[in-house]
């Protein structure tokens, strides 16, 4: 914790971790990537702060997101990228996928937000039918009120 009481995040340890993770030396990553390796080792001792520019080239060398080089693998096992709904639970996106299902559900717009906002712990990798039992739970839950 900082002195406000607000947690710092250590971007140059994550940097660090992930590239002896992936076996990469701060050479082999630096020269991998195109950066100086005197500013990843300052990036990564904390002695400088990294750009996004950086941010992103050090995680596409380490075949990361640079969401996933700041939160965690962890975070993002069971999420994958759609160009239309953004970072989404892969259940979900089989659910936005399956044609029939969407027509016989029919979600609204609010709908569709609220299933979007549901987060998870990262163990859980809900299926598309955990997305239909929250669709239906919803509008149980709407009707009772």
């Amino acid at each position: 914790m900082s002195s406000s009481g607000k947690s710092s995040l250590d971007v140059g340890a994550l940097i660090r971790d992930a590239r002896k993770e992936a076996g990469l030396s701060q050479e082999a990553l630096a020269e991998l990537v195109r950066v100086n390796r005197s500013y990843l080792s300052l990036v990564e001792n904390g002695r400088s702060s990294p750009t996004f520019d950086f941010l992103e080239k050090v995680s596409s060398g380490l075949n990361m997101r640079v969401e996933e080089l700041l939160l965690g693998r962890e975070v993002f096992k069971h999420i994958t990228y759609s160009p239309e709904e953004g970072y989404i639970y892969r259940g979900l996106k089989d659910f936005f996928e399956d044609r029939e299902q969407m027509l016989l559900m029919n979600p609204s717009a609010e709908e569709l937000v609220a299933l979007k906002a549901i987060q998870l712990h990262p163990e859980h990798d809900p299926t598309k039918r955990f997305f239909v039992d929250a669709l239906l739970d919803l509008r149980r839950t709407r009707r009772s009120a």
